[in-house]
């Protein structure tokens, strides 16, 4: 199945109820002879009744089908990726991704 991401800005926060999160850097992985997307970055919980912190993290939309071919209605590049369904798969991009990026969790689509 064959998805739509589209590019966000990098280091620009978008505020939520509790804080604010933004992504810092896109990065296109060799793994098993195909590329893969991840975008890393951070989180901030700084307005929460509960108190507060933080965390880095890697968002994994998939291997890459084609590189920002297209513009969406608002000027922001569109990739299309496959998401990575295979669990052995994502364990091996997991492992790949905390070795060289601090992050505490890493999400697949």
């Amino acid at each position: 199945m064959i998805r739509e991401y589209i590019h966000e800005k990098m280091n620009q926060e978008i505020e939520t109820i509790s804080g604010h999160y933004m992504f810092y850097k896109e990065v296109r992985l060799l793994f098993n002879n195909r590329e893969i997307l991840c975008v890393v970055g951070c989180a901030v919980i700084d307005k929460s009744c509960c108190g507060v912190g933080g965390c880095g993290y890697a968002l994994v939309p998939g291997y890459i089908i084609s590189w920002k071919s297209k513009i969406d209605d608002r000027g922001r590049p569109v990739s299309e990726v496959e998401p990575i369904r295979d669990q052995s798969t994502q364990q091996g991009v997991n492992q790949l991704i905390k070795q060289t990026e601090i992050v505490n969790q890493v999400q697949f689509w």
